[in-house]
């Protein structure tokens, strides 16, 4: 009998040491467990589509089209205000850079470029042999004789506004004698807000 009982044991003590095992596993006991971890599927609609949205009407395309042209007409033109002030104010600090320049050649040489001479005298020495101090390499660079506008800028000797010279841009209409007095950036109104206040210097020099 005692034998008999061995033997049985013996047989099936593998099998149920192996079903306790599984029913301890997650998926046998909570099988929904194991269906939930499956990758979800993709319900089509009708014209085979994946349920996204069909795209933009006509009338949201013109509302969005609408709404950016008046942004734009709000933002360009203050866009374009701010170039120009910018250029002004290059063309201030431009004038003010020349203006110590000119200080500068007239320690070195006694005496200001004549109107003739003009400012091309900072950058190549003039024919006048009573130049003997003349700074080999020039006071200022080519380029920067050019006001913000690609126009150059007027030098008028003796000044006509009270100053040892007149040093200006014609601003942005870049017309001499014919340009608005009112868009001259000149040496004697660098602290003001606006224009000259006064005739075009140019004018005034060649007596027209």
């Amino acid at each position: 009998m005692i034998r008999s009982h061995l033997a049985l044991s013996r047989s099936f003590g593998p099998f149920l040491m192996r079903t306790v095992q599984l029913a301890c596993t997650p998926a046998l006991r909570n099988p929904g467990v194991a269906q939930s971890a499956s990758p979800p599927v993709l319900r089509r609609t009708s014209r085979g589509g994946t349920g996204r949205s069909q795209g933009f009407t006509l009338i949201e395309i013109m509302v969005v089209v609408v709404i950016i042209g008046l942004l734009a007409a709000v933002i360009i033109p203050n866009v374009f205000s701010r170039v120009e002030d910018a250029r002004v104010a290059k063309a201030r600090t431009d004038i003010q850079a020349l203006t110590t320049a000119l200080t500068m050649y007239r320690l070195d040489n006694f005496k200001y470029p004549s109107t003739d001479q003009g400012l091309s005298a900072l950058v190549e020495r003039p024919a006048d042999p009573s130049l003997r101090n003349w700074r080999a390499g020039g006071y200022v660079s080519q380029g920067s004789l050019k006001d913000p506008w690609g126009n150059d800028y007027q030098y008028v000797f003796p000044g006509t506004h009270g100053r040892d010279f007149d040093l200006f841009s014609l601003g942005p209409n870049g017309q001499e004698g014919g340009g608005d007095s009112n868009s001259v950036i000149g040496n004697w109104n660098l602290d003001s807000s606006g224009g000259s206040g006064g005739d075009n210097p140019a004018t005034a020099a060649s007596g027209r």
